[in-house]
């Protein structure tokens, strides 16, 4: 255990740490998800997805387009403040202003073409719509993802303003129109029909969403697994958990679910289930010594400490740790 103790060894050994994971990997949907999925598609419209956090809302537009083979997600995380202009481009005015006031050079008469290259950086949505036109690296239209997480955190107006830019599929960049050979076409993006952004949709429903707003999405709620499902989604995440067979498998989730029931707070998630089992692993624990906990045990204190990563508040940390000694939690 000797090479786990970072504090007193006053040095982080990185060949020991959790490995990143990478968005999506070994993602499991459940049927049910799937078919929701399929709706949204033949219909060209937004996917909402809702359900704890941990449970693999956002992980979902990284699955899908690696399977479908479109390329890196454009994603947008909302803020209280978002506007709808945040999820189109950003315009860096300071620079743009610096270059035609400050250095007031021969070469400070920009087209549009120039303050867009240089002062315009398209963002989410609007990477996505120029994108399908071919405004990109490659010069090929293509179809993107677009993740746009905690849509609930947004303005009210906001959520109404995305899906008109989506089902329009155009927007303008006012700060084009004034430039030396600009005109409409410049700066009104339409994009492509044939490439349109798939659009995911995350909310933690912290707030209702307009009804106009739900009107125009389809919607799926992200149970948290059961035991068969967990299973499937463990036994595929092979590059974290490699020491992970189908018997421990069943072990660890079997002892999960009723450290779960003991947590009346916040829930532990798939999330915080792959986490737990890799530390319990990687430190040579195993379900069984959790089921017949010996306090007298040298490593009793670090077991326990691992319940950490399964419950969040005070008053549940301590029912777990307490059901454990007292093996009120049974194998």
């Amino acid at each position: 255990m000797e090479q786990y103790n970072f504090y007193e060894n006053k040095a982080i050994n990185a060949k020991v740490q959790l490995p990143k994971i990478e968005r999506g990997e070994g993602y499991m949907p459940s049927e049910g998800l799937v078919r929701a999925l399929n709706v949204a598609l033949m219909l060209q419209k937004p996917l909402l997805v809702t359900g704890v956090p941990g449970t693999g809302k956002s992980d979902l537009a990284y699955h899908i387009a690696g399977r479908f083979g479109w390329g890196e997600v454009v994603p947008f995380a909302t803020r209280t403040d978002s506007v709808s202009t945040d999820l189109l481009y950003r315009y860096d005015s300071l620079a743009h202003f610096h270059k035609v006031n400050i250095e007031k050079g021969t070469d400070c008469e920009l087209t549009a073409k120039k303050i867009e290259e240089n002062y315009i950086h398209y963002e989410a949505l609007g990477r996505a719509i120029c994108d399908s036109i071919g405004q990109n690296e490659e010069r090929q239209p293509r179809r993107r993802v677009v993740l746009i997480d905690e849509i609930d955190k947004a303005p009210r107006d906001l959520p109404n303003d995305i899906l008109s830019i989506i089902e329009t599929m155009t927007f303008e960049v006012p700060e084009l129109k004034s430039a030396k050979e600009s005109d409409r076409s410049f700066y009104r993006k339409e994009g492509k029909e044939e490439y349109k952004p798939v659009v995911i949709l995350t909310s933690n429903s912290e707030k209702t969403l307009p009804e106009p707003f739900l009107r125009r999405c389809v919607y799926f709620h992200i149970d948290m697994p059961g035991k068969e499902q967990l299973m499937k989604i463990l036994l595929a995440k092979k590059r974290i958990l490699q020491k992970l067979d189908d018997e421990s498998a069943a072990k660890f989730i079997d002892l999960f679910l009723q450290i779960s029931d003991l947590v009346t707070g916040k829930k532990p998630a798939t999330h915080e289930l792959i986490l737990w089992i890799w530390w319990m692993q990687e430190n040579g624990f195993s379900a069984e010594e959790l089921f017949s906990f010996d306090s007298a045990s040298t490593n009793a204190a670090t077991l326990l400490s691992g319940m950490s990563i399964l419950a969040k508040e005070e008053s549940d940390l301590k029912a777990v740790v307490k059901a454990i000694q007292t093996h009120t939690i049974e194998g």
